[in-house]
């Protein structure tokens, strides 16, 4: 029994089955030179996905084990939880939420930059 769960391990579920799955993703790509060589944009890079275990034994587990590893490791990796219905899908959902958020922080720059813009050029100032 203990060989069958090793090969369990390794098997990825092909079908599309609503579940819940564990990514694991590094938003500051300190693993990838070219980013620091060339200044390009932070990407995030899904390092880990896998499927929750059906038992809550094994998924409790299987989330220390997996949040452990983020901690322990030289990367600021994120742990995130997902609703999905494969290992892709689920790798896309966290690509699209850091692309949501990197688009959310260059609009808020953009605002506070104009903000910042009008009071310089004396706009709002009640001194005078």
């Amino acid at each position: 029994m203990n060989a069958e769960m090793d090969r369990a391990e390794y098997r990825v579920n092909l079908t599309k089955e609503p579940g819940t799955y564990f990514v694991i993703a590094d938003d500051e790509g300190v693993y990838d030179s070219k980013v620091w060589k060339s200044g390009e944009e932070l990407r995030r890079y899904v390092v880990e996905v896998q499927r929750a275990a059906d038992s809550e034994v094994e998924r409790y587990v299987q989330r220390e084990d997996l949040t452990a590893a983020c901690d322990d490791s030289q990367s600021p990796l994120k742990f995130r939880t997902y609703q999905a219905v494969s290992h892709g899908h689920a790798a896309a959902l966290a690509m699209r939420e850091f692309a949501e958020q990197m688009a959310f922080e260059e609009l808020a720059d953009v605002f506070y930059a104009d903000e910042l813009a009008f009071t310089g050029a004396g706009f709002g100032d009640s001194s005078s």
